[in-house]
C-alpha cells in the first residue's frame, strides 16, 4: 500500500470519495459527546458536590474554566492551521495530521468521561476536567483543522465539490444525531446510573472516532497540489490567520455568518434536554428529546440530498434568503406551542409516561405519548425549521470554500489550513457562548435547583454511601423519598412563568443570532456563481501554466547535467 500516492486532476478517487466524507459520521458524533453533553454529565451524573453550596460553586468554576479555554482556542486554532499549513509529511498534507489529532482525542475523551476522583467531594473531578478537556480542544483542533483543510483540496469542480460536501454534511448531521440520542434516552433508561452510562458511551465514541479517522489516512488519497501554492505553503507565519481574514473580505463575513449560526443551531440541543425534563420528567423528558432529534435527522437529511438539485435552480443567496426565513418563522411557532403561554402546560402537550420508583418510565404507550395528545403539534415547526438550518449551513460551507478559492485567485494563496483553522474556532467559540447562554438561562430562570436534585439523585444512585434501601427510597437532609419522587418533587416546584421565561430567552437569542448571521452573508459576501465559475477557470489555467514552468525547469537541469557530465 503506497500511503503517499495522491490523483491530479477534478475527479476525486472512489474510495476517498466514500471514506473522507462518512468518516465525519463518528467525528461529529465524538465532538457532540464532549461539546453538547460533558457540562450535561458534569451537571447532572453525581460527579460533582452534593451539596447545594459548594455545587453551585463547582458549577461556576467550571463555567469560568470553560469561558478561559477560549483563550487557548484562540490560540490553539492558529497555531495547528499554522503547523498544518507549513508542515508537511511525504505521507501527505492532510491525513497524517488527521490521524495524529484522532489518536490524541480518542485519549483524551475516555479519560474525560472515566476519571472521577470520588472522595474529594467533586473538587478532584473539576481539576481533571479542566486539564483533560484542554488535551481534548488541543488534539481535536489538530485533527479538525486537518479533516475539514483537505475538503477544498479535493477539486475545484464546483459538481463535484456540491457532492462532497453536501455528503459531509449528511454524514455530519447524523453523527450529532445519533449522539444526542444516544445520550437523550441512555443515562435515564440503561438502569446503570449517568455516570457509569456515559462511559460505555465515551469508550464506543472514542473507539469509533479513532477507526473512521484511520480508515481516511490508508485509505484516503490527496490531490497533487499547485507547485506555486506548496512554495506559498512554507512561508506561512504564526499570524497569517488573521491576516488572511482581515485582507481577504469575503472570508470574513463568511467567519462571522458561520460563528453565529453555530451558536445560534447548538442552542436547543444544548439547553432543551434540560426544558424536556421540567416539563415530562426526567424519563419522558428524554424520550420527547429522542422524538425531536429523529425529525432533525429526517428534516436534515432531506435537505441536504436535495442540496444538490436546489443549487443548480437557485442561486446561493436565495437559497440563504429562503431558508432564513423559514427558520424564523419555525422557532417562532414552536414558541408558542411548545412553551405554556396559555396555561399550565404547552399546547404541544401530552400526560407523561408513568415512571418507577428508580425513575425508568414504563414505555408500554411510548407511541402514544409522543404521537398522540397534542405533543404531535411541537414537531410540525422542528422539521422545518431543521430542514432550512441544513441547507443553510450547506450554503455557508459552499461559501466558505468559495472564498478560499477567492484568496487564491486574488492574492495568489490559497492556504486551505489557515482558512479553515477559522471553523473550528467559530465551533469553540459558540460551544463557549453557549456555556455561558446556559448558566445565565437556568439562574435566570431560576430552574438550577432542578438542575442540582438530578446531580444528587445521580450521584446517590451510582454507588453513595447513602444508596437506596429496599423500598428503593434515599435519605437526603432528613427526607426520604424514592429516586423518582425526589425529581418530580423539585419538578413541580417549577411554576409555568420560569418556562415561558426559559422559552422567551432561547428563542430571541436563538433568532437574533440567526439574524445576524443572514445579515453578515447576504450583504458582505459578494462572490456569485458567475464569478466562482470565473475564479475557478482562470486557477485552472495558471495550475496549468506552471506545471508547464516546473516541467521545462526540470528537462533544463537535466540537460545541464548531461553536458557537465
Amino acid at each position: 500500500m503506497n500511503l503517499a500516492r495522491n490523483y491530479e486532476g477534478n475527479k476525486v478517487p472512489k474510495f476517498t470519495r466514500l471514506f473522507y466524507p462518512w468518516s465525519t459520521l463518528f467525528r461529529d458524533m465524538c465532538y457532540t459527546l464532549v461539546g453538547t453533553f460533558l457540562l450535561q454529565y458534569t451537571y447532572t451524573s453525581g460527579v460533582l458536590s452534593s451539596n447545594l453550596a459548594t455545587y453551585q460553586t463547582q458549577m461556576h468554576i467550571i463555567t469560568i474554566a470553560m469561558m478561559v479555554c477560549l483563550i487557548w482556542d484562540g490560540l490553539n486554532d492558529p497555531i495547528m492551521g499554522f503547523l498544518v499549513e507549513k508542515f508537511h509529511f511525504k505521507l501527505g498534507k492532510f491525513r497524517p495530521w488527521i490521524l495524529i489529532g484522532a489518536i490524541g482525542n480518542a485519549l483524551a475523551v475516555i479519560l474525560l468521561f472515566t476519571v472521577r476522583f470520588e472522595g474529594t467531594d467533586g473538587w478532584g473531578y473539576v481539576a481533571a476536567m479542566i486539564v483533560f478537556y484542554v488535551l481534548w480542544d488541543t488534539f481535536f483542533t489538530m485533527n479538525d483543522i486537518g479533516y475539514w483543510s483537505m475538503l477544498p483540496s479535493l477539486t475545484n469542480d464546483p459538481k463535484e465539490r456540491a457532492k462532497l460536501t453536501t455528503n459531509v454534511s449528511i454524514a455530519a448531521s447524523i453523527g450529532t444525531v445519533l449522539m444526542n440520542v444516544i445520550c437523550f434516552i441512555g443515562p435515564s433508561s440503561f438502569g446503570i446510573g449517568a455516570a457509569d452510562a456515559y462511559k460505555i458511551i465515551a469508550i464506543g465514541a472514542a473507539i469509533l472516532f479513532l477507526l473512521s479517522q484511520a480508515a481516511v489516512f490508508f485509505f484516503c488519497q490527496e490531490r497533487k497540489r499547485d507547485v506555486v501554492q506548496e512554495d506559498v505553503s512554507s512561508k506561512s507565519h504564526f499570524l497569517d490567520l488573521f491576516k488572511v481574514v482581515w485582507r481577504n473580505k469575503q472570508l470574513l463575513y463568511v467567519v462571522v455568518g458561520l460563528a453565529l449560526y453555530y451558536f445560534a443551531s447548538f442552542i436547543l440541543t444544548g439547553i432543551g434536554q434540560n426544558y424536556f425534563y421540567m416539563v415530562f420528567g426526567y424519563a419522558s423528558g428524554g424520550y420527547v428529546a429522542v422524538a425531536v432529534s429523529a425529525f432533525y435527522i429526517l428534516g436534515t437529511v432531506l435537505a441536504q440530498v436535495f442540496y444538490p438539485m436546489l443549487a443548480k435552480r437557485f442561486k446561493k443567496q436565495t437559497l440563504l434568503t429562503a431558508t432564513f426565513g423559514i427558520i424564523t418563522l419555525g422557532y417562532i411557532a414552536f414558541f408558542f406551542l411548545a412553551f405554556p403561554l396559555f396555561g399550565d402546560h404547552p399546547l404541544a402537550y401530552s400526560t407523561p409516561l408513568p415512571s418507577d420508583a428508580s425513575g425508568a418510565a414504563d414505555g408500554t404507550n411510548l407511541l402514544s405519548f409522543l404521537f398522540g395528545g397534542a405533543l404531535w403539534l411541537a414537531y410540525i415547526p422542528a422539521i422545518f425549521f431543521f430542514a432550512a438550518s441544513g441547507l443553510y449551513y450547506l450554503v455557508i460551507l459552499v461559501m466558505f470554500q468559495d472564498a478560499i478559492d477567492y484568496n487564491e485567485w486574488k492574492y495568489g494563496e490559497r492556504k486551505e489550513s489557515i482558512c479553515f483553522a477559522w471553523r473550528p474556532l467559530d465551533v469553540k467559540l459558540a460551544s463557549g457562548l453557549n456555556i455561558g447562554l446556559r448558566n445565565l438561562v437556568f439562574l435566570a430562570t431560576g430552574t438550577m435547583s432542578f438542575i442540582n436534585v438530578i446531580s444528587n439523585m445521580e450521584g446517590l444512585k451510582n454507588g453513595s454511601a447513602f444508596g437506596a434501601d429496599a423500598k428503593g427510597e434515599y435519605m437526603v437532609d432528613g427526607v426520604t423519598n424514592t429516586f423518582n419522587g425526589f425529581l418530580e418533587q423539585a419538578r413541580n416546584e417549577i411554576a409555568p412563568k420560569q418556562l415561558v421565561l426559559f422559552g422567551v430567552i432561547v428563542i430571541v437569542v436563538i433568532v437574533l443570532a440567526y439574524t445576524a448571521s443572514y445579515l453578515s452573508l447576504h450583504f458582505g459576501f459578494k462572490v456569485d456563481e458567475k464569478m466562482e465559475e470565473k475564479i475557478v477557470k482562470e486557477l485552472e489555467e495558471r495550475h496549468a501554466l506552471h506545471e508547464k514552468e516546473v516541467k521545462i525547469e526540470t528537462v533544463e537541469e537535466i540537460e545541464k547535467s548531461e553536458m557537465i557530465s
